[in-house]
């Protein structure tokens, strides 16, 4: 009896580890945003890159991407982070796509 016991105990979480550990809690994690930065300001000439947070995510927010390779959340709202959205290039996405090759004559 123990070891039956034992056994469901072991595949139960199992289980649990599996739900956990799969692409789509990773992926919320990379897309959202924990908290706002408390910064009043990035420098501009540091950042490389802005994204959106998804609408799926429970804080809205601007993802600026650092050359250093840093992300900070702000709130888009703030008058700094929507003079630099207009100043800086936003990351679309990636899709998937084929590469593209150069054919020479």
């Amino acid at each position: 009896m123990r070891t039956l016991s034992a056994l469901l105990m072991v595949l139960l979480l199992c289980s649990v580890q599996q739900v956990y550990s799969g692409t789509g809690a990773t992926d919320f994690m990379k897309d959202c945003c924990p908290k706002l930065t408390k910064l009043r300001i990035l420098p501009l000439a540091r950042i490389e890159s802005y994204s959106l947070t998804s609408s799926s995510c429970p804080i809205k927010a601007v993802v600026f991407q650092m050359v250093t390779g840093k992300r900070f959340c702000a709130d888009p709202s703030w008058d700094w982070v929507q003079s630099h959205m207009k100043k800086l290039p936003e990351k679309k996405p990636s899709t998937t796509s084929k590469p593209k090759t150069s054919s020479k004559p």
